[in-house]
Protein backbone atom coordinates (compact mmCIF):
# COMPACT_ATOMS: atom_id res chain seq x y z
CA UNK A 1 0.00 0.00 0.00
CA UNK A 2 0.87 3.46 -0.96
CA UNK A 3 0.36 6.53 -2.17
CA UNK A 4 0.95 7.44 -5.98
CA UNK A 5 2.11 11.19 -7.62
CA UNK A 6 -0.80 12.04 -10.13
CA UNK A 7 -0.64 10.38 -13.56
CA UNK A 8 0.80 12.83 -16.88
CA UNK A 9 -2.62 13.54 -18.73
CA UNK A 10 -1.93 11.33 -21.29
CA UNK A 11 -4.84 9.16 -21.26
CA UNK A 12 -8.54 9.18 -22.88
CA UNK A 13 -11.59 9.78 -21.54
CA UNK A 14 -14.53 8.05 -22.03
CA UNK A 15 -18.00 9.53 -21.08
CA UNK A 16 -19.91 6.81 -19.54
CA UNK A 17 -23.93 7.40 -18.73
CA UNK A 18 -25.76 5.82 -15.76
CA UNK A 19 -28.85 3.93 -16.32
CA UNK A 20 -32.11 3.35 -14.09
CA UNK A 21 -31.77 2.27 -10.36
CA UNK A 22 -33.64 0.51 -7.61
CA UNK A 23 -36.32 2.99 -7.05
CA UNK A 24 -39.33 4.11 -9.08
CA UNK A 25 -40.17 7.47 -10.37
CA UNK A 26 -41.62 8.49 -7.40
CA UNK A 27 -38.64 7.71 -5.07
CA UNK A 28 -40.25 4.82 -3.32
CA UNK A 29 -37.78 1.32 -3.16
CA UNK A 30 -38.91 -1.17 -5.68
CA UNK A 31 -38.71 -4.65 -4.82
CA UNK A 32 -38.86 -6.52 -7.77
CA UNK A 33 -36.71 -4.27 -9.09
CA UNK A 34 -33.96 -5.07 -6.12
CA UNK A 35 -35.10 -8.49 -6.70
CA UNK A 36 -33.88 -8.90 -9.93
CA UNK A 37 -30.46 -7.38 -9.24
CA UNK A 38 -29.67 -9.70 -6.26
CA UNK A 39 -30.37 -12.59 -9.01
CA UNK A 40 -28.63 -10.80 -11.47
CA UNK A 41 -25.48 -10.06 -9.47
CA UNK A 42 -25.23 -14.13 -7.48
CA UNK A 43 -25.71 -15.48 -11.29
CA UNK A 44 -22.92 -13.38 -12.90
CA UNK A 45 -20.69 -14.19 -10.19
CA UNK A 46 -21.44 -17.91 -10.36
CA UNK A 47 -20.52 -17.70 -14.12
CA UNK A 48 -17.06 -15.87 -12.63
CA UNK A 49 -16.29 -18.63 -11.01
CA UNK A 50 -17.22 -21.69 -13.80
CA UNK A 51 -15.27 -19.64 -15.62
CA UNK A 52 -11.91 -19.98 -13.41
CA UNK A 53 -12.68 -23.29 -12.42
CA UNK A 54 -12.38 -24.12 -16.06
CA UNK A 55 -8.98 -22.48 -16.84
CA UNK A 56 -7.47 -22.88 -13.50
CA UNK A 57 -8.91 -26.23 -12.49
CA UNK A 58 -9.83 -25.51 -8.77
CA UNK A 59 -11.23 -22.24 -6.45
CA UNK A 60 -9.42 -20.32 -4.38
CA UNK A 61 -10.10 -21.18 -0.46
CA UNK A 62 -12.80 -19.57 0.31
CA UNK A 63 -15.24 -19.47 -2.95
CA UNK A 64 -17.28 -21.82 -4.21
CA UNK A 65 -19.97 -22.13 -7.36
CA UNK A 66 -23.40 -21.13 -6.16
CA UNK A 67 -26.43 -22.67 -7.27
CA UNK A 68 -28.14 -21.00 -10.00
CA UNK A 69 -31.11 -18.52 -8.77
CA UNK A 70 -33.84 -18.86 -10.85
CA UNK A 71 -36.55 -15.97 -11.39
CA UNK A 72 -39.50 -16.22 -10.24
CA UNK A 73 -42.31 -16.24 -12.73
CA UNK A 74 -43.48 -13.02 -11.43
CA UNK A 75 -40.57 -11.68 -11.82
CA UNK A 76 -40.24 -12.64 -15.45
CA UNK A 77 -43.74 -11.06 -16.06
CA UNK A 78 -42.06 -7.55 -13.85
CA UNK A 79 -39.49 -7.47 -16.91
CA UNK A 80 -41.53 -7.03 -19.71
CA UNK A 81 -43.73 -4.51 -17.95
CA UNK A 82 -43.69 -0.58 -17.00
CA UNK A 83 -41.83 -1.16 -13.47
CA UNK A 84 -38.60 -2.23 -15.28
CA UNK A 85 -38.48 -1.29 -19.04
CA UNK A 86 -35.91 -0.56 -20.99
CA UNK A 87 -34.62 3.31 -20.27
CA UNK A 88 -31.51 5.51 -20.66
CA UNK A 89 -31.60 7.88 -17.90
CA UNK A 90 -30.76 11.15 -17.87
CA UNK A 91 -27.37 12.35 -15.77
CA UNK A 92 -29.19 15.13 -14.43
CA UNK A 93 -31.71 13.06 -12.48
CA UNK A 94 -30.19 12.19 -9.27
CA UNK A 95 -30.05 9.12 -6.68
CA UNK A 96 -31.27 7.04 -9.42
CA UNK A 97 -28.04 5.72 -11.06
CA UNK A 98 -27.30 1.83 -11.35
CA UNK A 99 -25.12 1.10 -13.70
CA UNK A 100 -22.24 3.03 -16.27
CA UNK A 101 -22.52 2.59 -20.00
CA UNK A 102 -20.52 4.26 -23.06
CA UNK A 103 -20.01 3.60 -26.71
CA UNK A 104 -17.26 1.40 -28.56
CA UNK A 105 -17.00 0.56 -32.15
CA UNK A 106 -16.43 -3.05 -33.41
CA UNK A 107 -14.23 -4.08 -37.26
CA UNK A 108 -13.36 -2.67 -39.83
CA UNK A 109 -16.76 -0.89 -40.71
CA UNK A 110 -17.03 0.39 -36.97
CA UNK A 111 -20.40 -1.21 -36.26
CA UNK A 112 -20.99 1.04 -33.12
CA UNK A 113 -22.60 -0.43 -30.09
CA UNK A 114 -23.99 0.82 -26.28
CA UNK A 115 -21.90 -1.11 -23.69
CA UNK A 116 -21.61 -1.70 -20.20
CA UNK A 117 -17.59 -1.17 -18.55
CA UNK A 118 -17.74 -3.76 -15.81
CA UNK A 119 -14.88 -4.52 -13.60
CA UNK A 120 -16.55 -7.23 -12.35
CA UNK A 121 -16.59 -9.71 -15.42
CA UNK A 122 -13.85 -10.26 -18.78
CA UNK A 123 -15.30 -10.74 -21.55
CA UNK A 124 -16.78 -8.79 -24.57
CA UNK A 125 -20.27 -10.23 -25.64
CA UNK A 126 -22.81 -8.43 -28.36
CA UNK A 127 -25.96 -9.66 -29.83
CA UNK A 128 -25.53 -11.12 -32.90
CA UNK A 129 -26.82 -10.53 -36.36
CA UNK A 130 -28.43 -14.10 -36.54
CA UNK A 131 -30.28 -13.02 -33.02
CA UNK A 132 -33.61 -12.76 -34.73
CA UNK A 133 -35.70 -13.46 -31.72
CA UNK A 134 -37.79 -10.46 -29.68
CA UNK A 135 -35.31 -10.41 -26.96
CA UNK A 136 -32.65 -8.69 -29.86
CA UNK A 137 -35.41 -6.66 -31.39
CA UNK A 138 -33.81 -3.05 -29.39
CA UNK A 139 -30.14 -4.02 -29.80
CA UNK A 140 -27.62 -3.39 -32.25
CA UNK A 141 -26.45 -6.20 -33.90
CA UNK A 142 -23.01 -7.18 -34.89
CA UNK A 143 -22.53 -8.35 -38.25
CA UNK A 144 -19.15 -10.02 -38.81
CA UNK A 145 -19.70 -10.99 -42.43
CA UNK A 146 -19.93 -6.79 -42.70
CA UNK A 147 -16.49 -6.22 -41.69
CA UNK A 148 -13.44 -7.80 -43.49
CA UNK A 149 -11.25 -7.53 -39.79
CA UNK A 150 -13.33 -10.22 -38.66
CA UNK A 151 -12.12 -13.68 -37.80
CA UNK A 152 -14.55 -16.58 -37.08
CA UNK A 153 -12.55 -18.53 -33.95
CA UNK A 154 -12.77 -22.26 -32.46
CA UNK A 155 -15.13 -22.31 -29.96
CA UNK A 156 -18.73 -21.43 -28.39
CA UNK A 157 -19.75 -18.46 -26.29
CA UNK A 158 -22.24 -19.98 -23.51
CA UNK A 159 -23.92 -18.34 -20.15
CA UNK A 160 -26.92 -19.39 -18.81
CA UNK A 161 -29.38 -16.57 -16.86
CA UNK A 162 -31.57 -16.90 -13.58
CA UNK A 163 -34.48 -17.07 -15.96
CA UNK A 164 -33.65 -20.11 -17.27
CA UNK A 165 -32.54 -19.33 -21.05
CA UNK A 166 -28.90 -19.54 -22.03
CA UNK A 167 -27.01 -16.73 -24.09
CA UNK A 168 -24.30 -18.14 -26.57
CA UNK A 169 -23.06 -18.09 -29.95
CA UNK A 170 -19.87 -18.16 -31.94
CA UNK A 171 -16.75 -16.45 -31.07
CA UNK A 172 -14.76 -13.79 -33.10
CA UNK A 173 -11.39 -11.90 -33.41
CA UNK A 174 -12.00 -8.53 -34.90
CA UNK A 175 -10.46 -4.49 -33.98
CA UNK A 176 -12.32 -3.04 -31.44
CA UNK A 177 -12.18 0.88 -30.66
CA UNK A 178 -13.04 2.56 -27.51
CA UNK A 179 -12.80 6.63 -28.01
CA UNK A 180 -10.21 6.34 -30.10
CA UNK A 181 -8.13 3.62 -28.69
CA UNK A 182 -8.26 0.48 -30.69
CA UNK A 183 -6.67 -2.98 -30.80
CA UNK A 184 -6.87 -6.02 -33.60
CA UNK A 185 -7.39 -9.45 -33.02
CA UNK A 186 -9.96 -9.06 -29.90
CA UNK A 187 -12.10 -11.83 -29.18
CA UNK A 188 -15.60 -10.75 -28.66
CA UNK A 189 -19.30 -13.12 -28.69
CA UNK A 190 -21.68 -12.45 -31.05
CA UNK A 191 -24.86 -14.12 -28.77
CA UNK A 192 -27.80 -15.17 -30.85
CA UNK A 193 -29.97 -14.82 -27.98
CA UNK A 194 -30.46 -12.72 -24.73
CA UNK A 195 -32.37 -12.98 -21.75
CA UNK A 196 -35.64 -10.86 -20.83
CA UNK A 197 -33.87 -9.36 -18.22
CA UNK A 198 -30.83 -8.48 -20.61
CA UNK A 199 -33.40 -7.24 -22.89
CA UNK A 200 -34.69 -4.84 -20.76
CA UNK A 201 -31.57 -2.77 -20.09
CA UNK A 202 -30.12 0.11 -22.15
CA UNK A 203 -27.32 -1.21 -23.08
CA UNK A 204 -26.55 -3.59 -26.04
CA UNK A 205 -23.48 -5.82 -24.40
CA UNK A 206 -20.88 -6.30 -21.89
CA UNK A 207 -16.87 -5.08 -22.00
CA UNK A 208 -15.32 -7.15 -19.11
CA UNK A 209 -12.44 -5.31 -17.55
CA UNK A 210 -11.73 -7.96 -14.83
CA UNK A 211 -8.50 -10.51 -15.47
CA UNK A 212 -8.81 -12.86 -18.52
CA UNK A 213 -8.62 -15.79 -15.62
CA UNK A 214 -12.92 -15.24 -15.28
CA UNK A 215 -13.10 -15.20 -19.36
CA UNK A 216 -15.45 -17.50 -20.67
CA UNK A 217 -13.70 -17.13 -23.79
CA UNK A 218 -10.31 -18.10 -22.70
CA UNK A 219 -8.77 -14.78 -24.01
CA UNK A 220 -7.31 -11.73 -23.23
CA UNK A 221 -9.52 -8.67 -22.08
CA UNK A 222 -9.60 -5.48 -23.98
CA UNK A 223 -7.58 -3.47 -21.58
CA UNK A 224 -5.14 -6.73 -21.82
CA UNK A 225 -4.86 -6.79 -25.22
CA UNK A 226 -4.45 -2.62 -25.48
CA UNK A 227 -1.74 -2.58 -22.93
CA UNK A 228 -0.01 -5.88 -25.06
CA UNK A 229 -0.29 -4.24 -28.19
CA UNK A 230 1.44 -0.77 -26.67
CA UNK A 231 -1.88 1.81 -27.68
CA UNK A 232 -2.22 3.20 -24.42
CA UNK A 233 0.41 5.49 -22.55
CA UNK A 234 -0.12 4.12 -19.21
CA UNK A 235 -1.40 0.37 -17.98
CA UNK A 236 -4.58 1.88 -15.88
CA UNK A 237 -7.73 2.93 -16.35
CA UNK A 238 -9.91 4.89 -13.66
CA UNK A 239 -13.54 5.51 -13.19
CA UNK A 240 -15.24 8.40 -12.40
CA UNK A 241 -18.76 8.33 -11.21
CA UNK A 242 -21.14 10.98 -10.89
CA UNK A 243 -24.60 12.87 -11.32
CA UNK A 244 -23.24 14.95 -14.40
CA UNK A 245 -19.50 14.04 -16.26
CA UNK A 246 -18.81 10.27 -15.64
CA UNK A 247 -15.89 9.04 -17.29
CA UNK A 248 -13.95 5.78 -17.76
CA UNK A 249 -10.10 6.76 -18.39
CA UNK A 250 -8.05 4.32 -20.24
CA UNK A 251 -4.54 5.27 -20.32
CA UNK A 252 -3.91 6.86 -17.14
CA UNK A 253 -5.76 9.54 -14.43
CA UNK A 254 -7.43 12.60 -14.99
CA UNK A 255 -5.86 14.54 -12.41
CA UNK A 256 -9.17 17.45 -13.25
CA UNK A 257 -10.81 14.94 -11.19
CA UNK A 258 -9.32 14.24 -8.00
CA UNK A 259 -7.23 16.08 -5.80
CA UNK A 260 -4.40 14.49 -3.31
CA UNK A 261 -2.31 11.06 -3.80
CA UNK A 262 -4.00 8.22 -5.15
CA UNK A 263 -3.71 5.46 -1.86
CA UNK A 264 -3.10 2.43 -4.08
CA UNK A 265 -3.54 -1.29 -2.81
CA UNK A 266 -2.12 -4.62 -4.06
CA UNK A 267 -4.38 -6.76 -6.03
CA UNK A 268 -4.79 -10.25 -5.00
CA UNK A 269 -5.74 -11.25 -8.61
CA UNK A 270 -7.04 -14.82 -7.51
CA UNK A 271 -9.44 -15.66 -9.03
CA UNK A 272 -9.15 -12.75 -11.39
CA UNK A 273 -10.89 -9.95 -9.39
CA UNK A 274 -9.98 -6.36 -8.61
CA UNK A 275 -9.29 -7.70 -5.28
CA UNK A 276 -8.20 -6.02 -1.87
CA UNK A 277 -7.27 -7.64 1.09
CA UNK A 278 -7.11 -6.57 5.24
CA UNK A 279 -10.09 -4.13 4.89
CA UNK A 280 -12.13 -2.80 7.59
CA UNK A 281 -15.46 -0.78 8.05
CA UNK A 282 -16.22 2.16 10.50
CA UNK A 283 -19.58 3.66 11.89
CA UNK A 284 -19.04 6.61 13.85
CA UNK A 285 -20.16 4.44 16.96
CA UNK A 286 -17.29 2.18 16.02
CA UNK A 287 -14.20 2.42 14.20
CA UNK A 288 -14.01 -1.26 13.28
CA UNK A 289 -17.42 -2.60 13.20
CA UNK A 290 -16.71 -5.04 10.70
CA UNK A 291 -12.79 -6.28 10.18
CA UNK A 292 -10.43 -8.53 8.14
CA UNK A 293 -12.46 -8.39 5.04
CA UNK A 294 -11.48 -8.69 1.04
CA UNK A 295 -13.08 -6.44 -0.74
CA UNK A 296 -13.62 -6.71 -4.89
CA UNK A 297 -14.70 -3.23 -6.64
CA UNK A 298 -17.33 -4.19 -9.15
CA UNK A 299 -18.48 -1.25 -11.59
CA UNK A 300 -20.94 -3.32 -12.64
CA UNK A 301 -22.50 -3.71 -9.28
CA UNK A 302 -25.16 -1.33 -8.14
CA UNK A 303 -25.17 -2.23 -4.20
CA UNK A 304 -22.62 -3.59 -1.74
CA UNK A 305 -23.05 -6.91 -1.03
CA UNK A 306 -21.12 -9.17 2.35
CA UNK A 307 -21.61 -11.85 4.59
CA UNK A 308 -24.96 -11.55 5.86
CA UNK A 309 -24.03 -11.77 9.73
CA UNK A 310 -21.03 -9.00 8.99
CA UNK A 311 -23.75 -7.12 7.44
CA UNK A 312 -26.05 -7.46 10.59
CA UNK A 313 -23.72 -6.69 12.74
CA UNK A 314 -22.88 -3.34 10.42
CA UNK A 315 -26.59 -2.04 10.48
CA UNK A 316 -27.23 -2.57 13.91
CA UNK A 317 -24.09 0.10 14.62
CA UNK A 318 -26.84 2.19 12.86
CA UNK A 319 -29.20 4.04 15.36
CA UNK A 320 -33.08 2.90 14.54
CA UNK A 321 -31.87 0.52 11.54
CA UNK A 322 -33.62 -2.36 10.89
CA UNK A 323 -34.33 -5.51 8.64
CA UNK A 324 -36.36 -4.59 5.50
CA UNK A 325 -39.19 -7.58 5.85
CA UNK A 326 -39.98 -7.01 2.21
CA UNK A 327 -36.61 -8.55 1.01
CA UNK A 328 -34.18 -10.55 3.20
CA UNK A 329 -30.34 -9.34 3.16
CA UNK A 330 -32.14 -5.05 2.94
CA UNK A 331 -32.22 -3.48 5.61
CA UNK A 332 -34.18 0.14 6.26
CA UNK A 333 -32.97 3.30 8.35
CA UNK A 334 -34.86 6.42 9.19
CA UNK A 335 -33.92 8.63 6.36
CA UNK A 336 -32.78 11.61 8.61
CA UNK A 337 -30.26 9.10 10.88
CA UNK A 338 -26.74 10.21 9.55
CA UNK A 339 -24.91 7.08 8.95
CA UNK A 340 -20.65 7.56 7.81
CA UNK A 341 -20.41 4.38 6.83
CA UNK A 342 -16.57 4.82 5.77
CA UNK A 343 -14.14 1.45 4.32
CA UNK A 344 -10.79 1.41 4.60
CA UNK A 345 -7.30 -0.69 3.75
CA UNK A 346 -5.36 0.60 6.37
CA UNK A 347 -4.82 4.09 5.16
CA UNK A 348 -7.51 6.85 5.11
CA UNK A 349 -10.96 6.48 5.73
CA UNK A 350 -12.55 6.22 2.38
CA UNK A 351 -16.17 7.62 3.78
CA UNK A 352 -20.11 6.78 2.01
CA UNK A 353 -21.46 9.88 1.09
CA UNK A 354 -25.21 9.37 3.15
CA UNK A 355 -26.60 10.27 -0.17
CA UNK A 356 -25.38 7.38 -1.40
CA UNK A 357 -26.14 4.90 1.07
CA UNK A 358 -30.19 4.87 0.22
CA UNK A 359 -31.71 3.12 -2.75
CA UNK A 360 -35.17 4.65 -2.50
CA UNK A 361 -37.79 5.29 0.29
CA UNK A 362 -39.96 2.26 2.06
CA UNK A 363 -42.97 4.33 1.23
CA UNK A 364 -44.99 7.75 0.98
CA UNK A 365 -44.24 8.82 3.90
CA UNK A 366 -40.56 9.66 3.32
CA UNK A 367 -39.21 9.05 7.00
CA UNK A 368 -37.74 5.08 6.05
CA UNK A 369 -35.00 4.24 3.34
CA UNK A 370 -33.46 1.23 2.13
CA UNK A 371 -29.99 1.21 2.98
CA UNK A 372 -27.59 -0.52 0.10
CA UNK A 373 -25.54 -2.31 1.75
CA UNK A 374 -27.35 -5.99 1.39
CA UNK A 375 -26.40 -9.24 3.17
CA UNK A 376 -25.60 -11.46 1.10
CA UNK A 377 -22.99 -14.47 0.28
CA UNK A 378 -21.84 -13.97 -2.94
CA UNK A 379 -18.97 -16.19 -3.66
CA UNK A 380 -19.15 -18.90 -0.88
CA UNK A 381 -20.32 -19.30 2.84
CA UNK A 382 -16.94 -19.05 4.27
CA UNK A 383 -15.82 -16.34 2.34
CA UNK A 384 -15.15 -13.15 3.98
CA UNK A 385 -15.65 -11.29 0.96
CA UNK A 386 -17.28 -8.34 -0.09
CA UNK A 387 -18.59 -7.14 -3.24
CA UNK A 388 -18.03 -3.17 -3.72
CA UNK A 389 -19.92 -0.96 -6.33
CA UNK A 390 -20.72 1.71 -7.60
CA UNK A 391 -22.37 2.53 -4.23
CA UNK A 392 -18.77 3.12 -2.85
CA UNK A 393 -17.46 4.16 -6.13
CA UNK A 394 -19.33 7.52 -6.89
CA UNK A 395 -17.29 8.78 -3.63
CA UNK A 396 -13.91 7.96 -4.61
CA UNK A 397 -11.93 8.17 -7.28
CA UNK A 398 -10.84 4.68 -8.64
CA UNK A 399 -7.70 3.84 -10.30
CA UNK A 400 -7.27 0.29 -11.71
CA UNK A 401 -3.82 -0.28 -12.21
CA UNK A 402 -3.24 -3.46 -14.28
CA UNK A 403 1.09 -2.74 -14.55
CA UNK A 404 1.24 -3.04 -11.06
CA UNK A 405 -1.43 -4.79 -10.61
CA UNK A 406 -2.63 -2.39 -7.57
CA UNK A 407 -6.18 -0.53 -7.04
CA UNK A 408 -5.66 2.81 -6.10
CA UNK A 409 -8.53 5.64 -4.30
CA UNK A 410 -8.32 9.58 -3.94
CA UNK A 411 -10.02 12.11 -3.08
CA UNK A 412 -12.41 13.55 -5.43
CA UNK A 413 -11.79 17.27 -5.99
Amino acid sequence: MGPGPKSPEAGISVPIHRRSGLADSNGIFNVDKARVDVIMTVNKHRRNMMNYLSTQGSLPEGFEIKPLLALPVNLLQTLTSTNIKRQSVPLTDENNDELWDGHISIGSNAQEFIIDFDTGSSDLWVPSSNCTDSSCSSKKKYDSSASSSSEAQSGTFSIQYGDGSTASGPIFADSVTVAGISVTGQHLAAVTNISDSVAQTSFDGILGMGYSTLSNLGAPTFFETAVKQGVVSSPEFSFFLSPNGSELYIGGTNSQLYTGDIEFHDVNTSPGYWKISDGSISVPSNASVVSGIDTIVDSGTTLIYGPPDAVKTLWASIPGASAYDAEPGFYMYPCNQTLGVSFSWGGKNWNIPDEHMSTGLTDGSGQNCVGAIVGQNIFGSSSPTWLVGDTFMKGVYSVFNLGNNQLGFAQLA
